[in-house]
């Protein structure tokens, strides 16, 4: 038995490879279906990056963090007396038999802008801007804490990762990547830059955890240490110059409600004296009582 092909006639009113929806409608739906993939795709590889990135050994880090330090353009001061503080006050904030995986570098950098940072390779930078707001030693060793926290937690080397992600899709659709852009140079220091200001809210809360119980293990109670967070609440008109560091940092209040209940929490007296600065601590080539004169 034969079956015999018979071409049906084509005329105007047959849609031959014509859809039903709307050109317009098409276009979206395949415009929305790119973007979620792209977005996607970019969290996925942000998340693969952070993960890798924590995977390399201390001693690459450690190049890592100085060629990332080399990018930083504000003036550091050296041989001053507050470094020595600055470092020995940091290092006691590691809990007994705790080391820092890697050596910790102060940095004091010369600026108004009320900053503090630690970057990867275990370089921390302190402005002498935020040393002119602390009014006590509470304060200054929480900060100083929280920042080890995000150190011990990688936290520099997953923003990094992330970091390199972002910078390569800039350079995908062709942002700030020009030949006369400064090239690897630019690159370098953008990513330095995104490095240390971009944390996510889960690890600010762990390094803020991570800040009070070390507070409270070294002053025996974590009173004062939250303070300047009260302080950059209540005037914020006067913190003009806080970086974009802080800002990125969850609210102040928010903060100091959550801190506030894990310290009830986990038992951590939140009362007790409070530990005053060095009193040359704005004026380091005075002594004593030359620095209360001024």
């Amino acid at each position: 038995m034969s079956i015999k092909y018979i071409p049906k006639d084509i005329t105007e009113e047959t849609n031959v490879n014509v859809t039903r929806r709307h050109p317009l409608k098409n276009f979206i739906y395949l415009l929305t279906t790119v973007v979620v993939v792209s977005v996607v795709i970019f969290f996925a590889l942000g998340y693969t990056a952070s993960w890798l990135v924590t995977r390399i050994s201390p001693e690459n880090e450690a190049r890592i963090g100085n060629l990332l330090y080399d990018t930083i353009s504000e003036t550091e001061i050296t041989d001053d007396r507050r470094i020595y503080y600055l470092d020995e006050l940091l290092h006691n904030m590691l809990n007994l038999g705790e080391n820092a995986r890697l050596p910790l570098t102060i940095h004091l950098i010369d600026t108004e802008v009320v900053n503090a940072a630690i970057m990867p390779g275990g370089h921390v930078l302190i402005n002498t801007g935020l040393l002119q707001e602390v009014k006590s030693e509470n304060e200054l060793a929480f900060i100083l804490a929280h920042e080890l926290g995000h150190f011990q937690h990688q936290d520099p080397l997953k923003s990094l990762g992330r970091s390199l992600v972002v910078l390569s899709a800039l350079a995908a659709v062709g942002v700030g990547t020009s030949s006369s852009s400064g090239g690897l140079s630019e690159v370098v220091s953008w990513t330095g830059e995104m490095t240390i200001l971009h944390y996510s809210r889960t690890q600010e809360r762990q390094a803020d955890e991570y800040g009070l119980e070390r507070i409270t293990n070294h002053y025996g109670h974590g009173n004062y240490s939250l303070e300047f967070f009260n302080r950059l609440k209540e005037e914020d008109d006067e913190f003009y110059q806080v970086s974009q560091y802080f800002d990125s940092h969850p609210q102040n209040q928010e903060r100091i409600n959550y801190l506030s209940k894990l310290a009830v929490n986990n038992n951590w007296d939140m009362k007790g004296d409070i530990t005053p600065l060095p009193n040359w601590i704005n004026c380091p080539d005075m002594d004593e009582m030359q620095c209360e004169v001024e």
